[in-house]
């Protein structure tokens, strides 16, 4: 019998080795919770710590970490040392120092401690611990802040074996590497006119290319923001007392805080995605935590709406990987979830047990803090049966049938322009059966030279094409910004196990063709796998072709496109969908696969040996004409199920009669909305 993680998480632990050193801090010390100064956690946490180690959650990913030696602290630092990459290199230093730490707490070893103490030394001695400048002074941004959030966690789990030496020459360099950089970096994205100009460090390997002269202005907008943020929150309550600077940083630091909360609508939604919501969050709530732990002035509490945000992580689950941790909705470069701690911190502080199930079913441990805040006794709830159908603040559409991994999602993209973003207004993702039928595409190239550009084009999603040309979209000039596109949601039904909508994205489209004077999308959707998608294109002066294209899922290889006449079928390994096209003028259907070279700029060539991956698609291609309607009706099915569906679409002026086996309907495009009229029959 397979037992589920749910099932885990009710049954108990998994055992862990018992400590065979003690540090100086648990020798028979007294516990204490106030009063510490102390940052993270006191000593009376220790226990609880140990407990969520052998923990269903977090057992697992705790033996992955205390099973690498204490040695593969110094070994990431030599390769530091060696390639000197700031960015990379040295972030995978961090991440060793953040599991040992962890481990040093709940297995406490001289040799581990020495190692600690070892990778301290090394990082207090670097010059700077980020790869950012304005003009001349270096600017704190992901490095810098991780170097102050780590290094405090590393100090509080070596406890008194930590020399009052080395903590002196530590809290100077807090200051000047850690508060004094992020503090530069707040300062410029509050006044992006006192700029100097940012730019890379030229003592370290050139990370991009980006035009940089406008990253003040965006980068304060985003969840980017977080980081400076909290390497300036954290230092400056470190150093709270003790340098004249730090009353100055801690107010920065919590208005920048509030201008992070600030991107998240009322409702909680956020417009970067989930996996940027969540580093945004892994990063403002342990500064909110310290705050309150040290200073106790402010209810972070009413920062955004909790209960909301939680609801937005329930909807935009995509049931689970392939390795069992949470899939996701990724819309953008959005790729994961979030981690325990995030979902344990909010239930915590609002006691709201939806943030329980989310901590333990929605998310994917691989945080220090996920150790710290993990609290498993405590009531639990999974999300309402409201959040099945939701239209979001963002104009983003999910929809669902459960929270299972087999159930079925399908998230559609329309609303505003976003960091991270593509150039995917009106396009959908849909996963049944644990299968991605229509995929939204993974690993998508942050440099424009680099090939896979191509997949943050609309041509790369399950999006319409005018005249071969997708909608709006930047040449990534300043990297992932945002581009211009706008598309709403201009209608939107919730029968429950019936919903359907309508987005316009005319907009977008006309951005990139004045020839465009309407584009509007309809999705019906009957729960749990069939979809009937029509599409609605009107031209101002000149006949063009209109192209729909739609893409299974192909990371591992393992689907195939075929076509039969108008219909076609996209099979994965558990489940196929089966489709077919119609339109109001001759249609051309295809299987294909996205051509890299067609994109490539100046001075870029392919050899070949690129490992890119295969994307392959159908598509339908219309005649040239001034309006077009075209017609997608779509069925999925398990693997080893039932024969293929018979599916029947034909037009009789603006009705449009479907068929599939047994359900029959029409669809009435006389309104400017198209309307629906569905039923199974017997």
């Amino acid at each position: 019998m397979k037992i589920t993680r749910r099932d885990a998480l009710k049954r108990g632990g998994v055992a862990i080795a018992g400590a065979s050193f003690l540090p100086f801090w648990l020798r028979g010390a007294a516990p204490s919770n106030t009063g510490t100064g102390r940052l993270f956690f006191d000593k009376a946490d220790v226990p609880r710590i140990r407990a969520n180690a052998r923990s269903v959650l977090l057992g697992s990913k705790f033996e992955e970490w205390a099973a690498a030696s204490p040695q593969s602290i110094a070994s990431a630092w030599e390769t530091f040392a060696t390639t000197g990459n700031i960015s990379g290199d040295l972030g995978t230093f961090w991440a060793e120092m953040e599991h040992s730490a962890v481990v040093h707490i709940v297995e406490p070893t001289e040799e581990r401690r020495d190692a600690l103490l070892a990778g301290f030394e090394n990082a207090v001695a670097l010059p700077k611990w980020d790869y950012l400048m304005d003009g001349e002074e270096t600017i704190g941004l992901m490095r810098a802040a991780m170097a102050v959030s780590r290094l405090l966690f590393v100090r509080e789990a070596l406890g008194d074996d930590f020399s009052d030496d080395l903590n002196e020459r530590f809290l100077d360099s807090l200051a000047e590497k850690g508060a004094g950089p992020c503090f530069r970096m707040i300062r410029g994205m509050n006044d992006p006119e006192g700029v100097v100009g940012w730019h890379n460090d030229p003592e370290h390997p050139k990370i991009n290319d980006f035009n940089m002269e406008n990253w003040p202005t965006f980068l304060g907008g985003t969840n980017l923001r977080a980081t400076s943020t909290m390497g300036l929150g954290m230092a400056a309550l470190a150093l709270n007392g003790r340098d004249s600077r730090s009353k100055g940083w801690l107010d920065t630091a919590v208005e920048s805080a509030h201008s992070v909360f600030s991107q998240f609508t009322a409702s909680g939604n956020y417009f970067e995605g989930l996996s940027y919501s969540a580093y945004a969050m892994r990063l403002l709530l342990p500064f909110c935590e310290a705050h309150h732990r040290v200073l106790g002035t402010i209810d972070w509490t009413d920062a955004i709406n909790w209960a909301g945000y939680v609801d937005d992580v329930a909807t935009m689950q995509a049931g689970e990987k392939a390795d069992g941790t949470p899939d996701v909705v990724n819309f953008s470069d959005a790729s994961s979830s979030i981690h325990p701690c995030v979902g344990s911190w909010i239930q915590a502080r609002t006691g709201n047990p939806v943030a329980q199930y989310a901590a333990e079913h929605f998310a994917a441990p691989g945080y220090f803090l996920d150790f710290l805040w993990y609290r498993p006794d405590e009531h639990s709830e999974p999300p309402r049966e409201a959040l099945k159908n939701v239209c979001n603040d963002l104009d983003w559409v999910i929809c669902r049938s459960g929270w299972e991994a087999g159930d079925a999602v399908l998230a559609f993209r329309s609303g505003n322009p976003a960091n991270h973003e593509h150039a995917d207004r009106n396009s959908f993702l849909y996963k049944v059966y644990g299968e991605r039928l229509l995929n939204d595409p993974f690993g998508a190239a942050y440099d424009r030279r680099d090939p896979k550009w191509t997949l943050r084009l609309t041509k790369a999603h399950n999006a319409v094409l005018i005249g071969g040309r997708g909608h709006q979209y930047h040449e990534g000039e300043e990297g992932v910004n945002a581009g211009a596109a706008n598309a709403e949601i201009v209608s939107f039904v919730d029968e429950g196990e019936r919903v359907w909508w309508s987005s316009d994205a005319t907009h977008a489209y006309r951005l990139a063709n004045q020839n465009v004077s309407k584009v509007m999308r309809t999705v019906f959707f009957f729960k749990p796998n069939v979809m009937v998608v029509f599409d609605q294109v009107d031209l101002q002066r000149v006949e063009e072709s209109v192209e729909i294209r739609y893409f299974p899922d192909n990371r591992d290889g393992m689907a195939s496109v075929s076509k039969k006449g108008a219909q076609f079928e996209l099979k994965r390994p558990q489940a196929t969908l089966y489709g077919a096209f119609a339109a109001n003028t001759p249609l051309s259907v295809r299987k294909e696969k996205i051509d890299f070279s067609e994109d490539l700029v100046a001075g870029v060539t392919l050899n070949g040996s690129e490992n890119l991956g295969e994307y392959p698609f159908v598509r339908a291609h219309s005649s040239r004409a001034k309006r077009h309607e075209l017609c997608t009706v779509m069925v999925a099915e398990k693997t080893g199920g039932e024969e293929a569906p018979t599916i029947d679409i034909r037009q009789r002026g603006h009705r449009w009669h479907l068929e599939v086996n047994t359900m029959k309907g029409i669809l009435n495009t006389e309104k400017a909305i198209p309307e629906m009229e569905w039923k199974n029959e017997s």
